[in-house]
């Protein structure tokens, strides 16, 4: 059975492997500039403190987890383990994240993450500017969901 909940400070561990392990499934063929223990600290000391997070759980295993920073109304990460894909949990993350911004968000992803665009653009968010990663230096694309799109 699949619940989204609040992010616990014991999750942060989880969160950030998974996240990790499915941004380079994701992306093979892509070198991160940055390792692992770069990536937890980003975590717990930037988005963890900014973010409203909610992570999807099966059976006590999180699968999934969204991120929404309110003030910016920025959805700054929606991750699902390759795994669990497929099966509803980002559309249950999506739902809570347009619940937390019910006026709209905007988003970015990389522009060759063409299954993250079809999924955003599945959940009414239209395609808008491009630019260039600011860590990895790979090309962007920003999309921007409004209240009542669907």
């Amino acid at each position: 059975m699949q619940a989204i909940r609040p992010l616990k400070s014991s999750d942060i561990e989880a969160v950030v492997k998974l996240w990790w392990e499915t941004w380079n499934e994701t992306f093979p063929e892509i070198k991160h500039p940055h390792p692992y223990a770069s990536w937890k600290a980003r975590f717990q000391n930037d988005i963890a403190v900014r973010g409203n997070i909610w992570v999807a759980e099966v059976e006590s295993y999180i699968v999934g987890f969204v991120v929404v920073i309110e003030e910016e109304k920025e959805l700054n990460q929606l991750f699902v383990d390759s795994d669990y894909q497929n099966q509803g949990i980002g559309r249950v993350l999506m739902e809570k994240a347009k619940d937390i911004c019910p006026q709209g968000l905007t988003l970015t992803t990389l522009q060759s993450n063409t299954k993250a665009c079809l999924f955003y653009e599945k959940h009414g968010f239209k395609a808008g500017k491009l630019s260039k990663n600011k860590i990895n230096g790979q090309p962007n694309i920003e999309y921007r969901w409004t209240s009542g799109e669907s």
